[in-house]
């Protein structure tokens, strides 16, 4: 691979970042209506919230990354694995939870639902409007396209 970054690896990683960037915003939401239903208790379940929530999609977008420039089967094998190994791991905690309900008793549960409805809204609206900006050569128009001509795509 040449040590230049691919427009595909560029595409990936921009839209981790902006799901990134979009998070922090639902992580300032969440965490001013934990703060506002239940004060401390519930800031600390906003916080846990959205850090599951963060969790969950970045170690997704880090797989697609890793993989951006890989056969089309293996960027589909490791996008499935991911998203196995996450909901197991979401599983896994919820079955902890489950099991040891005086923790779950303890945490504020408004609080964590503010926490993940916040963060995966804010990933998922960062992601749209990282996405909407993207350079994807092959949906640009023609017209466009004879303007700026780009040497990376074959017409």
């Amino acid at each position: 691979m040449s040590p230049r970054v691919s427009r595909t690896r560029q595409n990936a990683t921009r839209l981790l970042l902006g799901g990134l960037a979009g998070w922090h915003v639902g992580l300032l939401l969440g965490v001013g209506l934990g703060i506002v239903t239940r004060q401390v208790p519930g800031l600390v379940g906003a916080l846990l919230g959205a850090a599951v929530a963060l969790a969950y999609f970045a170690i997704g977008q880090g797989v697609q990354v890793l993989v951006a420039d890989a056969d089309p089967r293996q960027v589909r094998n490791a996008s499935v694995g991911s998203y196995v190994l996450r909901v197991t791991l979401l599983g896994m905690l919820l079955l902890w939870f489950l099991n040891h309900p005086q923790s779950l008793a303890r945490l504020d549960t408004l609080g964590l639902f503010c926490g993940i409805c916040s963060g995966v809204l804010g990933w998922l609206a960062g992601l749209i409007v990282t996405f909407r900006r993207l350079r994807i050569p092959v949906f640009d128009d023609p017209v466009d396209r004879a303007e700026r001509p780009d040497r990376s795509v074959p017409d």
